[in-house]
């Protein structure tokens, strides 16, 4: 048996679509740290403003963290604690056949906590690409369609991983995708909430230098795109 650098997939020795798949299986993990770090470093990246250069709106906006994107980050972990207490108390056992090469008899299978990650991130990824999509740019909407396409091909690698490698059976590997997506869209939902329009515009807001995005103001922005785009048509 071989296995990856990190987290230790295993796969076995020799197997290139093993290896692949065991690889593809890291991909929560990818995107639970891509959600983390694009909500704490947003500021830190932030271009410094020369002093000619007037502080605008748009730049006020670009050196504040999005708060959703933390909402999106405690999704996932919820997501992930959701998963594992689900696992002791279904109590569901790993796959008898590949449990004790892989050495997890101990541990319990439903669901797929794997398949549950990459299913939420597909879900709300996909909501917030189709949010106001008539009211985004073409450009807009080939690079978003593109991410969502990579982002379900993502979702069925992961998902084919955990079966093929043998740490899950088909069951568990569905009722992962189908609880994940359910607690994505959830989550998605509540990105809508005044609650954090609320929270980034108070003091603490202020003093971790905060912004909310998803709210009718975004949509009111996207028109505005809109119109600016249907200007530069020719007649």
């Amino acid at each position: 048996m071989a296995f990856t650098d990190f987290s230790c997939v295993y796969y076995d020795d020799g197997d290139k679509l093993g290896k692949l798949l065991a690889y593809a299986a890291l991909i929560p993990y990818v995107l639970i740290l891509f959600h983390a770090s694009a909500f704490y470093c947003r500021r830190c990246a932030a271009r410094p403003v020369a002093p000619p250069e007037p502080l605008t709106l748009t730049r006020l906006l670009d050196i504040r963290r999005d708060i959703h994107e933390a909402v999106i980050f405690a999704g996932l972990v919820l997501n992930e604690g959701v998963a594992r207490a689900l696992k002791h108390l279904l109590a569901h056992p790993r796959p008898p056949a590949t449990c004790a090469k892989l050495d997890l008899c101990d541990e319990f299978g439903m669901p797929s906590s794997h398949t549950q990650c990459i299913a939420f991130a597909f879900a709300v990824h996909a909501l917030l690409c189709a949010r106001g999509f008539a009211l985004k740019s073409l450009s807009t909407r080939l690079v978003e369609g593109f991410e969502s396409i990579a982002l379900l091909v993502a979702t069925a690698m992961v998902a084919t991983s955990r079966v093929y490698l043998g740490y899950h059976e088909l069951e568990q590997v569905a009722a992962g995708a189908c609880l994940g997506m359910l607690l994505g869209a959830a989550t998605y939902a509540t990105l809508s909430w005044k609650l954090w329009a609320g929270i980034a515009s108070s003091p603490l807001g202020r003093f971790f230098h905060l912004k909310s995005t998803l709210t009718s103001s975004e949509l009111d922005r996207l028109e505005l795109e809109a119109r600016f785009y249907r200007k530069l048509k020719p007649e």
